[in-house]
């Protein structure tokens, strides 16, 4: 890898190391969060000190020390290439910790190797891990390959899919073609000029399509996705009514604004339904601003300590078909929600007046 700049390769590092932390803070909830998070986490690691007792003049520790770090990483891209093929993911963690352990029991071996003074013993264990490696390129392309078949798959999921069968297809090639020129007597470490530079693109590709859930989860975190612009438009009408009705509260959603969306019209509705006592006209409203102006009252005399008039009833006076149907009507909802209740609290005002 000495033929490679030092400044490109900085940057990469710096890129994958800012993917990997973040990944770690915000996308760790499923075991193939987990495994991809740890392989980046380890193959970071060992391409680090790779580098840096590469540049110290210590080719042969160099790569003992990567191949240590390294085995540990493709065990965790193995037990993530199974799970992606479709293997029974009861039994997987089990699995995992199978992979685990043959990946560590490989980096003790090159750790005994280093202490002896055996230089043959890192190379031989590297090129050993050559197989899963291929075997996680070949079981990735074909769930992509088998994806990229299904008429149903969005097309979003079919690009997604097309670079990851890419990146799988490049694995399966490079370790072929490194295991031949190993055997032909050249160094793992020195692979050349092009195929150096074919390794750190594909990790900069593959690296860009893990951040894809990154990505979004810094959206769902600053409620900048669609379920997180429905959430701040409905916040002012769901802060209200929970206020008045504060039974109706659910306990808080794991994370993800979709799940907060979720549980905001949830609430919206079962407090809608509390509230409907308190506003014996609401039925005959079918126009929304003044739907908005009866459950504005109702939060009024709710809150005044008035009791209810009538029975409960539904929560709306108007056809909803589905979810999604609700949905808009709540955000109609809490449009009008503001102006409603200024004229709730102006009508309370002006006797006072």
């Amino acid at each position: 890898m000495n033929s490679v700049p030092v400044a490109p390769v900085v940057v990469i590092v710096g890129f994958v190391a800012a993917i990997t932390i973040g990944r770690w803070f915000l996308v760790d909830e499923t075991l193939s969060d987990r495994l991809i998070n740890r392989a980046l986490a380890w193959d970071l690691v060992g391409l680090l000190v790779f580098i840096c007792v590469g540049r110290l003049g210590r080719a042969h520790l160099a790569l003992d020390l990567f191949t240590i770090f390294g085995a540990l990483a493709v065990a965790n891209v193995f037990g993530f290439a199974r799970l992606l093929d479709g293997t029974d993911a009861r039994t997987a963690a089990r699995r995992q910790r199978t992979y685990d352990g043959i990946a560590a029991a490989a980096g003790c071996v090159v750790l005994v190797g280093m202490l002896a003074g055996r230089e043959d013993w890192g190379p031989t264990v590297w090129s050993l891990t050559a197989v899963p490696t291929a075997w996680s390129g070949l079981l990735m392309t074909r769930a992509c390959v088998r994806e990229l078949r299904t008429a149903e798959t969005p097309v979003k999921e079919r690009l997604t899919y097309g670079a990851l069968l890419f990146v799988a297809v490049y694995a399966v090639v490079s370790t072929v073609v490194s295991l031949v020129r190993t055997a032909n007597g050249t160094r793992p470490d020195e692979p050349g000029l092009i195929w150096a530079i074919g390794t750190y693109a594909t990790l900069v590709l593959l690296t860009a399509l893990i951040a894809i859930p990154l990505w979004n989860a810094l959206l769902a975190r600053a409620e900048l996705d669609r379920a997180g612009h429905c959430c701040r438009r409905l916040r002012p009408l769901w802060q209200a009514l929970t206020d008045a009705v504060p039974e109706v509260v659910l306990a808080p959603p794991s994370s993800g604004s979709a799940s907060l969306l979720y549980r905001m019209t949830v609430e919206i509705r079962d407090a809608l339904v509390q509230l409907r006592p308190y506003a014996p006209d609401v039925e005959a409203h079918t126009d929304i601003r003044e739907y908005a102006r009866c459950i504005a009252w109702a939060v009024q005399a709710k809150a005044a300590g008035g009791p209810p008039v009538r029975a409960s009833g539904r929560a709306t006076a108007f056809a909803l078909r589905d979810r999604a149907d609700e949905l808009r009507h709540l955000l109609d909802l809490a449009a009008e929600w503001p102006r409603a209740r200024a004229l709730a609290h102006a009508s309370l005002e002006a006797p006072a007046r």
